[in-house]
């Protein structure tokens, strides 16, 4: 599943906000004796990388999502032999590129995109009983990306940076509740 968003202007001036959370969501109650999340990714501290240097990247998108979305609930079958519910970060790359944009007097009088950001998460999902070993599973990579006019402030950058996030973070939540209630719908206590 992907999203993806093209050259768009940035949003109206105002305050960015800090944190991208799901806590406004319900969680999800599972039948499972624990959540575990696990980042074998590790997020690349040299560019054309910059999600190590914003807040909100989709490492920290996956963690919130982890955190607030996913509820071991004790009492049923899974949680009493110790089923575990195991999300896998496997991608959560922000990259920034430089575009090209004309030079000389017909470039005076264009305002173009001179940055674009692009943005990935990657995430599998899996139930693993401590006898049976994995029991099932499910994968979902969201992507996004936005363009960025050479006039453009550091703070209307920044806006268009957290709107991708929050676009990121979106169908990350869509693609992961539609992918377990299809997927791994035997966890999910109704």
């Amino acid at each position: 599943m992907a999203a993806c968003a093209n050259s768009s202007p940035p949003p109206p001036s105002g305050p960015v906000a800090a944190t991208i959370t799901f806590a406004h969501k319900t969680p999800l109650a599972l039948d499972v004796a624990s959540v575990e999340l696990v980042e074998p990714w590790r997020q690349p501290g040299t560019p054309p990388h910059i999600g190590h240097r914003n807040a909100n990247s989709p490492p920290d998108i996956v963690r919130a999502w982890t955190r607030d979305r996913l509820k071991a609930s004790p009492g049923g079958a899974g949680a009493k032999d110790g089923t575990v519910l195991r999300v896998i970060l496997q991608d959560g790359a922000v990259t920034r590129t430089a575009l090209k944009v004309e030079e000389g007097v017909g470039g005076l009088f264009r305002d173009e995109a001179d940055t674009q950001i692009d943005a990935a998460a990657a995430v599998d999902v899996e139930v693993v009983d401590p006898v049976a070993g994995r029991i099932g599973s499910v994968s979902v990579k969201v992507v996004g990306s936005r363009k960025i006019l050479e006039s453009a402030s550091i703070n209307e950058r920044d806006r268009v940076y957290f709107a991708l996030m929050e676009e990121i973070a979106a169908s990350l939540n869509s693609a992961l509740e539609n992918g377990l209630n299809a997927e791994l719908g035997f966890v999910i206590k109704r």
